[in-house]
């Protein structure tokens, strides 16, 4: 199982248009992110400015203490703390650059 994260915009058309595609992330890192206050599943539907917070804490957090994280790495090696804060660190920087887009899970 895993998690896609996407940013679209109403452009008035049949579909909204995505403007970012984050892309795909195991779910075994996801206790990680959520440690760090920024659960993506509770993302979905929201605009990208209103979990702008949570992302810059939760970088920020995973950043200044690996370990705390470390510690989660799956054992089945799907993952790990490195790559949760790059998938986080690249969210993030979709979502300043589009943060009236909506977040899409």
């Amino acid at each position: 199982m895993s998690y896609d994260l996407w940013l679209t915009i109403d452009t008035g058309g049949p579909e909204p248009a995505v403007v970012a595609d984050i892309g795909n992330m195991t779910s075994n890192v996801a206790p990680m992110w959520r440690l760090a206050g920024a659960d993506l599943a509770k993302f979905h539907g929201k605009k990208a400015a209103d979990c702008l917070p949570a992302l810059v804490s939760a970088v920020g957090d995973m950043a200044a203490h690996p370990a705390k994280y470390e510690a989660l790495n799956p054992p089945n090696g799907w993952g790990d703390q490195k790559e949760c804060l790059r998938y986080l660190t690249d969210a993030l920087a979709a979502f300043e650059r589009h943060p009236l887009a909506t977040v899409e899970v």
